[in-house]
């Protein structure tokens, strides 16, 4: 019975036929990223059992139907890109078990409704921008306290920013740039953390933020304003003549200098280095000279790890925060960052606006004396590969432990392939490159490799990556794709399960023979620790068999990040439990894809 039904990115046209409503048992429905055009049917509202449903980057019309509010168990729900018009339907608030919402580049309109406070469950992002919004932003979606990432930028929103956002304790990442919004912002570290950019385009806004003037300032300057309009009425008529030939003299002695500067600057931009270059903005903000101070001139005592692309030091600012930093040669000719300059540092500007929970916090970059000098999140836990080959480690990691890193870094590449636009690849996976918090949630790091995918940066002159990860078509091809991350997470996640890298096994078991193989389940696992049972013991072989679908030699026909997280998710917490003894990887549901996305159920 289908249960899965994926044709993303096949050029499929036409209108989405209404017929879909009748696979009652269906849970997933992508159809993203075609030429569908016409009405989103709305007997897809009869889809009881939908779980994931994607319709974006397709010239859908007409309104957001209102049966869809009847998708009770609905986790995901992108509709972005599209011609939608009309409003939010208020409905959208029974969908309780909503994780992410995307309705982005529509052309809807009228107020955003109260009714989106009630989805208590939202996560991963509440993403509304570039449409035609009115009214104010609703206080009600203060309530959405596990919200990490929410963008509101982009509409026609005016009033204040509401005060109650502040209780959304787990807000990472907020826009509400290119609105008409006005007033002091929120106090909270999410709002006076923020990008610079996430509060341009509304004039009135003010408050302790990059990019924003301060509150009192304000005050201040207009009722200096009101006293200064008085004098001027008074003296006006004998001092105009006198003001209108000071400002022709001010006007040349500017332009002069303007000149002049810009001569200056074009001679040394190339000699001269500024070690006040700001890297990001922040609470008393943090230059290239601090980071110097805090590394003593990067001391080989705050290094704390190598890698291909450079070295990372501890550093430890003066305001008490720790940070990581990442120091990169830029040759002019060969290497990683031989893409040209500008395009690299551009590439950095775009990935300090990424916020996953699972994924590491770039706080910026500098170009300083040859090297790019890239400043993240410290992790006081180190990265997986530490602790996985220390002699404690493995029995830090239990079961539980390793299902959850394993589902974390599902979640973090699923959010740069899908939900990053364009895509980002990290190119890079490895454990070394999965860092953990103190409770041992993981953390994806290191971009010093990574690019951002777009249609005319598929074929690199360099295979960037750590061996024993790189899936195998960059032997003879240069074609980096997502597909190639979803390889490096099938190995990883076989040796977070394995204790040890798999090696030669990742062959034999990613072969169709699959289902031949009486190798013992339980030889497979790390043999450090008890092996699971009951429930736990059937979570870990699924987690098992979707990173040996995912290290399949054929890219085609691995599965996608978002489908293995959204399996993940949704299966460890379904299967019944069998006898762990008697488990045979041939028992196992596989993900096994079948022809143009689709994905059959095993059961």
């Amino acid at each position: 019975m289908l249960t899965n039904l994926q044709m993303s990115g096949n050029k499929i046209s036409g209108q989405i036929p209404p017929e879909l409503g009748n696979l009652t048992q269906l849970g997933v429905l992508q159809l993203d990223s075609n030429a569908l055009t016409g009405d989103i049917p709305s007997e897809l509202g009869q889809l009881s059992r939908l779980f994931n449903l994607n319709l974006s980057n397709n010239h859908l019309s007409g309104e957001v139907p209102q049966s869809l509010g009847n998708l009770t168990k609905l986790q995901y729900l992108d509709l972005s890109t599209n011609k939608l018009r009309g409003s939010i339907p208020k409905v959208f608030g029974n969908c309780v078990n909503l994780l992410s919402l995307n309705l982005s580049h529509n052309s809807l309109i009228e107020a955003i409704p109260s009714e989106l406070g009630s989805l208590s469950h939202l996560q991963y992002v509440l993403d509304l921008s570039s449409n035609s919004f009115t009214g104010i932003i609703p206080p009600s979606l203060g309530k959405l306290s596990s919200l990490e990432n929410l963008n509101l930028s982009h509409n026609n929103l005016s009033g204040r920013i509401p005060n109650a956002l502040s209780d959304m304790i787990s807000l990472q990442f907020i826009d509400v740039s290119y609105n008409n919004l006005s007033g002091p912002i929120p106090s909270g570290k999410v709002f006076e953390q923020a990008l610079a950019n996430a509060f341009t385009g509304n004039k009135g806004l003010c408050g302790n933020a990059t990019g924003l003037p301060s509150c009192s300032g304000t005050t201040k300057t207009a009722k200096a304003e009101k006293s200064s309009n008085k004098v001027r009425i008074i003296v006006i008529v004998p001092v105009v003549s006198i003001l209108v030939l000071a400002i022709i003299i001010a006007l040349y002695v500017v332009f002069y200098k303007k000149v002049k500067q810009h001569n200056d600057d074009s001679k040394s931009s190339d000699i001269t280095d500024n070690s006040e270059s700001l890297i990001w903005g922040k609470e008393g903000r943090c230059t290239f000279r601090d980071i110097i101070k805090a590394t003593d001139d990067f001391d080989e005592k705050y290094c704390i790890g190598r890698g291909g692309f450079g070295s990372v030091y501890k550093a430890v600012l003066l305001t008490g925060e720790t940070v990581a930093v990442k120091r990169i040669g830029m040759p002019q000719s060969t290497d990683v960052p031989a893409i040209n300059r500008w395009s690299f540092e551009n590439e950095i500007r775009t990935l300090t606006e990424v916020r996953h929970r699972n994924i590491i916090k770039l706080y910026g970059s500098c170009s300083k004396l040859g090297c790019l000098y890239l400043v993240y999140e410290y992790m006081e836990k180190g990265s997986i590969g530490n602790l996985l080959y220390s002699e404690d480690g493995a029995f830090e990691l239990g079961w539980d432990t390793r299902l959850r890193i394993i589902q974390g870094l599902g979640h973090a590449l699923s959010y740069l392939h899908h939900d990053c636009t364009p895509p980002i690849v990290h190119r890079d996976v490895s454990p070394n490159n999965i860092l953990l918090e103190s409770d041992l949630e993981p953390r994806l790091s290191d971009f010093g490799t990574a690019r951002l995918l777009t249609t005319d940066s598929t074929n690199w002159t360099s295979v960037a990556g750590s061996y024993g990860y790189m899936a195998p078509e960059l032997a003879f091809s240069m074609r980096v794709t997502e597909k190639c991350d979803v390889y490096s997470f099938g190995v990883v996640a076989l040796e977070i399960m394995m204790g040890k890298h798999p090696g030669e096994l990742i062959s034999s078991l990613s072969t169709k023979t699959m289902s031949e193989n009486d190798l013992d389940f339980k030889d497979v696992l790390d043999q450090r620790i008890l092996p699971p049972t009951g429930t736990l013991a059937d979570e870990v072989m699924f987690a098992v068999n979707a990173a040996v679908a995912c290290t399949h030699s054929t890219p085609d026909s691995r599965p996608t990040m978002r489908f293995v997280a959204q399996e993940l998710s949704a299966r460890i917490q379904t299967r019944e439990p069998e006898k762990f003894g008697q488990i045979k990887l041939s028992k196992s549901p596989s993900l096994q894809r079948v022809s143009h996305g689709i994905f059959l159920d095993s059961e």
